[in-house]
């Protein structure tokens, strides 16, 4: 298997993102040491990464148009990797548009586990493939932004920009 990797400058900080030939596995919007984010996905993958911007050239015109406020259906293929549980969390927030937000009981509930908000919300804070996979539309019921791995100010912001907020 071969694993690439690069730094994406987002006006929410520079990040870094990996793939494999199938996809994006990793998009971090907050960037952790380049050792430390380079050892994980060596860990995670059991093989070593290569720096190569070419695997993102898509990712980076879409997160381009995405920061410009301009909607975007994003296209960039994705390799994700979970449990069961996980990954039919991760498909149905692909089913949430942009500029909308939906609350994690609605999540629970598209899942078939209507009982299961909490487990739910574990599963939206494993998802490493942040925008791309929308973890950041999924809000408390009440309304409150509920968490995000990579901070409520980017959690906002990212919603601001889709005119999710009101």
């Amino acid at each position: 298997m071969k694993l690439y990797y690069t730094a994406i400058d987002l006006p929410t900080g520079v990040a870094f993102a990996a793939a494999t030939e199938k996809g994006l596995v990793r998009l971090t919007l907050r960037m952790p040491p380049l050792a430390e984010f380079l050892d994980e996905i060596e860990v995670q993958f059991g093989a070593p990464v290569v720096e190569d911007d070419k695997p993102f050239r898509l990712l980076r015109r879409e997160l381009k148009d995405y920061f410009a406020g301009r909607p975007v259906a994003f296209t960039t293929p994705l390799d994700l990797r979970g449990t069961e549980f996980q990954m039919a969390v991760w498909r149905a927030l692909l089913t949430v548009p942009y500029g909308e937000v939906r609350s994690y009981r609605w999540l629970a509930d598209a899942v078939g586990r209507s009982h299961a908000a909490r487990a739910v919300g574990g599963a939206v804070g494993r998802n490493r493939v942040g925008i791309i996979v929308p973890c950041h539309r999924i809000i408390e019921s009440s309304g409150g932004l509920g968490g995000y791995g990579w901070g409520l100010d980017v959690k906002r912001r990212l919603l601001e920009i889709e005119g999710a907020l009101q």
